[in-house]
C-alpha cells in the first residue's frame, strides 16, 4: 500500500508553532487582528455571494498555527464580522432571514473545521512526540548492540541469517553483513557443535530455549569458542517468527581453565616432590641427631629454610627463581652478620628443583659457618659468589660457584657426614648434572659447584 506524507511546507509550518508556543494574549490578538483585516477585504472588495468564504481558510490557519482553542475564536468572530459587512440598519433585525441563517451554519461549520483541524495539530504533536521517543530508544538500542561484545544475531525459521549486532560483526570480524546474510547459520559451527546448533533451531520452532557451547571460526577464520543461546522471537499471533541467537566469545576463559588444569597438574607433580623432599630431610636428620631436641631445631631450622625457597618460587609459579633470591633465602640464618657475608655474581635463574636443592645447600653452609666455621667468631668471612663463562674452542657454557670461608676457627674434617655434607656433595651433584666439592681446608671451609649450562637447571637471565 503506497504510504502518504505530509507536505513539507506543512510539516514545517506546524513543527515551528509548536516549537515556538506564544502566550494565549498574544495569539488572541494575532487572530483578532487576522479576522479584521479579512473582513475589512470582504467589504471592499467580495459581493455579498460569497460573505464568509474569505473567512474559511483564515480559521483553518489560526488553529493549525495557533491552536485549537484561538480557532474557535477565529470562527466566533469571523461570523460577527461577516455578518457586520452584510447587515445594514435599515433592516429590521440587521440581517435578513437569510442572512441570519447563513451566519448561524458558518459559524457551525467553521467551529466544526477548527475542531477537526485542532485534532490534527494535536495528532501531530502526538506522532512528533513519538518519533522523537522511538528516535531516541532506537538510537539507544543501536548503541547498546554497538557496545555488546557478545554476537547478536536474527535467524528466520528456515535458519538463515537475517540480522548481525554490530558488536557481533566486530567480535566475527565481519566487515560487510552482507557478505554472509541469508547463508544458512549452522554451517558456521564445526564438529559437534553443528548439531547442537539445528537442534536449537529446531526447538525455537517449537518456542522452546537452547543452550550449548560451540566451535567456529570468525569471517576471517581465526578460531574462537562460543557460549550460545538461541530463542524464538515471538509473531503478533503469539507463535516463533523468528529466531535470536545470542553468542558470547569464551575462547579466553577455556584457554585459561586449560591453563588451570595444567597448572593443578603441575603443582600436584611439584608438591609430591616437595614432599618427598621434606620426608627425605626428616628421615636424615632424626637418623643423625643425638638427641631429639636437637632433631627437633635442626629439622624445624631446615623447613625453615625450605619454606623461603618455596615463597621464592610460588611468585613465578614454580617455574624459576633468580639466584640472588635464592641466595638471600639460604642465608636467612646468618641474619645480623651480613656484613661478614659478601655475596656476588651476574643475573641469572634456578628452575624449581636446582633452587631448591640450593637454597637447602647455602641453609646449611651458613649454618655450620655460625657454629663452627668463620661465622662462629668475631673476624671470619664468608665470600659467596658465581659466574659463567664460554669454554674455549667450543660452543659451551658453564656455571661455576664457590662458597668459601677464612678468618674462622682452624677447620677439621668431620668424623662423620651428616645432613649437611651429603645435601651438598650428592644431591647438588645430581641436580646440577656436574661436578661438586667440599673440602674442609684449615683455613676455611670451601665448597665448589661446575657444571654446563643449561642442563645444570641454571640459565642467564
Amino acid at each position: 500500500m503506497k504510504r502518504t506524507e505530509n507536505s513539507p511546507f506543512l510539516d514545517r509550518i506546524l513543527t515551528w508553532s509548536l516549537d515556538h508556543p506564544m502566550p494565549a494574549l498574544r495569539r488572541y490578538l494575532i487572530a483578532t487582528l487576522v479576522i479584521l483585516m479579512i473582513a475589512v477585504v470582504r467589504a471592499a472588495f467580495v459581493t455579498e455571494l460569497l460573505p464568509w468564504l474569505l473567512f474559511i481558510p483564515a480559521v483553518v490557519g489560526i488553529t493549525l498555527i495557533l491552536g485549537e482553542g484561538t480557532g474557535l475564536y477565529a470562527s466566533l468572530l469571523a461570523t460577527f464580522a461577516a455578518a457586520i459587512t452584510l447587515g445594514t440598519f435599515v433592516q429590521e433585525y440587521y440581517l435578513t432571514g437569510q442572512q441570519w441563517a447563513g451566519s448561524v451554519l458558518f459559524l457551525i461549520t467553521a467551529g466544526g473545521l477548527a475542531r477537526v483541524v485542532g485534532e490534527l495539530r494535536a495528532a501531530f504533536r502526538r506522532a512528533r512526540a513519538l518519533n522523537v521517543e522511538l528516535s531516541e530508544r532506537e538510537a539507544f538500542t543501536s548503541s547498546v548492540l554497538a557496545s555488546s561484545t557478545d554476537c547478536i544475531k536474527v535467524i528466520d525459521l528456515d535458519g538463515r541469517l537475517s540480522f548481525m549486532s554490530e558488536g557481533g560483526m566486530k567480535v566475527m570480524e565481519v566487515s560487510d553483513f552482507n557478505d554472509i546474510k541469508g547463508c544458512p547459520w549452522p554451517d558456521f559451527w564445526q564438529d559437534a557443535g553443528n548439531t547442537e546448533a539445528r537442534n536449537a533451531i529446531a526447538n525455537a520452532k517449537l518456542g522452546l530455549t537452547s543452550h550449548f557451547t560451540g566451535k567456529a571460526d570468525t569471517f576471517l577464520g581465526t578460531p574462537r569458542w562460543w557460549d550460545v543461546s538461541v530463542s524464538p522471537i515471538l509473531g503478533p499471533d503469539g507463535k516463533p517468527d523468528r529466531i535470536l541467537s545470542v553468542s558470547r566469545d569464551m575462547t579466553a576463559l577455556l584457554e585459561a581453565r586449560e591453563q588451570q588444569q595444567l597448572l593443578n597438574g603441575e603443582l600436584g607433580h611439584r608438591l609430591k616432590n616437595v614432599l618427598a623432599l621434606v620426608q627425605s630431610i626428616a628421615n636424615q636428620t632424626f637418623r643423625q641427631s643425638d638427641s631429639v631436641e636437637e632433631a627437633n631445631a635442626a629439622f624445624a631450622s631446615r623447613l625453615a629454610a625450605l619454606g623461603k625457597a618455596t615463597d621464592v618460587l610460588t611468585s613465578t609459579a614454580w617455574r624459576s627463581a633468580h639466584l640472588d633470591d635464592i641466595v638471600r633465602a639460604g642465608l636467612t640464618s646468618v641474619e645480623g652478620l651480613g656484613d661478614r657475608v659478601q655475596t656476588g655474581g651476574p643475573a641469572m635463574k634456578l628452575d624449581s628443583q636446582v633452587a631448591l636443592a640450593l637454597t637447602l645447600a647455602l641453609h646449611e653452609l651458613a649454618t655450620n659457618a655460625c657454629k663452627y666455621g668463620a661465622l662462629s667468631n668475631d673476624s671470619g668471612m664468608v665470600s659467596l659468589i658465581w659466574d659463567y663463562e664460554a669454554v674455549e674452542n667450543t660452543s659451551d657454557t658453564r656455571f661455576s660457584l664457590q662458597w668459601q670461608e677464612r678468618g674462622g676457627p682452624p677447620v677439621l674434617p668431620p668424623t662423620r657426614k651428616g645432613f649437611g655434607s651429603k645435601m651438598i656433595e650428592r644431591s647438588l651433584r645430581s641436580y646440577f648434572r656436574g661436578e661438586t666439592s667440599l673440602s674442609f681446608d684449615p683455613a676455611g671451609v670451601v665448597f665448589r659447584i661446575d657444571a654446563p649450562l643449561p642442563k645444570s637447571g641454571a640459565s642467564v637471565a
